[in-house]
């Protein structure tokens, strides 16, 4: 899908997806967050609850296992029973038989938690010194085994072997070791209820349910037969079956090596979670409508103003411009400042198209000026051409000298181009010392010094001229005594840098002439004769090498005047204005 080409839909799309961004990232972070803080929470409150579990029916097994060391052979009552047992003599019989059930009572009464207790006769299937009453239709080698360990066999939980209980027990079952028999078996069970008090400890998550294991793998004991019935053979791979079942799976082995397994439903176990989720779907489609809504103000906002500008420039490029309306008064302060400018662009237009009109003659009167500037220096060559060929002709060859040497000077100074070699701006510096030399009625001498190998270097044209002028006419002009000299010198400064520098011995200038003029001051340049001409230098220094180019000016008064120009060494090609 491509992306909308108008501002609004590219409005109504950005504005959508900045709102539904945050709600997706930072809910995916917050879901990966609270899943594993919730998760971790159920899974540890599971796990904690079926250790205690485990931990109290280890207890209670081994509380029986106490219990059960004074009534076997070894112990006390377990030798009172085998007096019992052999002895034929019915009043130490009847003694025999108080003793121990008062023994028996004493030991129920100080383990709150042990509920019925006998001895069990396999030979004849009786039951001996039971504390309460036992159901008929018993038998305590089909019991849900647990585990088997030494001489103990433990069961359950099941159903108390006492008929007015009716309550889930753990019991124990262990041979009494006699010298003459091998029949005789103690039985004993957990307080009626105990089970049940240990199993619904769970506080943190009700629908948790418990089944046992026993050391073959096969379950003891199930609260939920339905999916994990008791009998069944277990392996392994039970956990993958409960997933199956939609149930997750915790389990603790016990000393005994029977094992506890609880289990809890996925909608259980992932109720909070859940509860989340619902919580966090209802904010975010509640962010979602807030945001739209935001969006459409938003889009009205920007979009109006934006309307409201297209149609004026339409009607401004239509010509209408005295038909553009003005904006509402309730529009953003960058938008009423976008249309002000746009006002006053309209204004500016309308006194540039007046300017055009003004200004039409005022161009074809510059075209005429600009021929005629042309066409001057073309006359003013022939001009002088017919002249010097008169004088030819007449014989007057002075004069035909000065009017070549002019022709000369001026074809050079009118030519084209900021830039020349300086061999040719030598050459003019010459023809002009020349013309000089006939103005003036004092001797002076022009002594010009070149490096051979920097003559074909372009510098910035008539730069010479006005320098050497200014010696000429304020430095030398009425000077007696010794004849005035003039140095023109170009060196190479360095691989980059070439000077050239004109010195005289005439009047030169104070210190604080020389600084004031090197600062650009108005007015000291002609006040010390260097007007016109040391203006057009420093312009064209700066026109042509713009912070790369220097002058400067070393004078004394009586001794004369040196000034020093350092220009860039220009490769041939990068000349400006050639």
């Amino acid at each position: 899908m491509l992306f909308p080409k108008t501002l609004k839909n590219r409005l109504i799309v950005l504005l959508l997806l900045c709102s539904l961004f945050p709600l997706v990232f930072i809910g995916s972070i917050t879901y990966s967050s609270m899943y594993a803080i919730l998760k971790n929470r159920s899974e540890k409150g599971i796990t904690s609850n079926l250790h205690n579990v485990r931990l109290s029916f280890e207890n209670t097994l081994s509380q029986l296992n106490h219990a059960s060391q004074q009534l076997v052979f070894e112990g006390r009552i377990g030798n009172k029973i085998n007096a019992y047992l052999t002895t034929s003599n019915l009043f130490e019989k009847k003694q025999l038989y108080e003793e121990i059930e008062s023994e028996i009572s004493l030991i129920h009464f100080t383990n709150p938690s042990l509920g019925l207790i006998f001895y069990y006769i396999a030979e004849t299937n009786e039951t001996i010194f039971q504390n309460s009453h036992v159901r008929e239709d018993f038998n305590i080698f089909e019991l849900p085994l647990l585990a088997e360990q030494l001489k103990f066999t433990y069961y359950g939980p099941h159903l108390s072997l006492n008929p007015l209980d009716g309550y889930k027990v753990l019991s124990v079952v262990r041979k009494v070791e006699f010298p003459n028999r091998d029949d005789v078996y103690l039985y004993m069970e957990t307080d009626f209820k105990l089970t049940d008090r240990i199993l619904n400890t769970d506080d943190m998550v009700k629908d948790t349910f418990y089944f046992f294991v026993d050391t073959n793998g096969r379950i003891a004991y199930s609260e939920n037969e339905e999916d994990f019935p008791a009998g069944s053979l277990i392996d392994m791979s039970y956990q993958e079956a409960s997933m199956q079942k939609d149930y997750y799976v915790f389990e603790e082995l016990s000393n005994q090596s029977w094992r506890i397994v609880a289990a809890i439903s996925k909608s259980t176990y992932e109720r909070e979670i859940n509860r989340w989720i619902s919580q966090f779907v209802f904010f975010a489609a509640l962010s979602l409508i807030v945001g739209c809504l935001l969006a459409f103000i938003i889009w009205r906002m920007i979009y109006s103003p934006l309307l409201h500008l297209q149609k004026n420039i339409r009607r401004l490029k239509n010509g209408r411009m005295s038909e553009l309306p003005s904006l509402k008064e309730n529009v953003a302060l960058e938008f009423a400042e976008i249309h002000h400018e746009f006002s006053t662009m309209r204004l500016r237009i309308d006194e540039l198209i007046t300017d055009i009109d003004h200004n039409a003659e005022s161009r074809r009167l510059l075209e005429i000026e600009n021929l005629l500037y042309k066409i001057n220096p073309h006359f003013i060559h022939n001009t002088l051409d017919t002249i010097r060929w008169q004088a030819r002709v007449n014989g007057q060859h002075e004069t035909d000298k000065l009017v070549s040497t002019l022709n000369r000077l001026l074809h050079y100074n009118l030519g084209k181009g900021q830039m020349a070699p300086i061999e040719e701006e030598i050459a003019a510096l010459k023809n002009y010392v020349m013309l000089q030399g006939v103005r003036y009625n004092f001797q002076f001498d022009v002594q010009i010094q070149a490096d051979p190998d920097l003559l074909k270097l372009p510098v910035p044209r008539f730069i010479l001229q006005p320098l050497v002028e200014n010696s000429i006419s304020h430095g030398l002009k009425n000077k007696g005594g010794d004849q005035g000299v003039i140095e023109v010198i170009v060196r190479e400064e360095n691989a980059t840098h070439i000077t050239i520098a004109v010195r005289d011995n005439g009047y030169g200038m104070t210190e604080d002439e020389v600084e004031r003029m090197l600062a650009g001051e108005d007015g000291i340049a002609s006040r010390t004769g260097m007007g016109i001409g040391w203006q057009y230098v420093r312009r064209m220094l700066e026109l042509n090498f713009p912070g790369t180019a220097s002058m400067d000016i070393q004078s004394s008064l009586g001794k004369g005047t040196i000034i020093t120009l350092c220009l860039p060494i220009v490769v041939k090609g990068e000349e400006q204005g050639a």
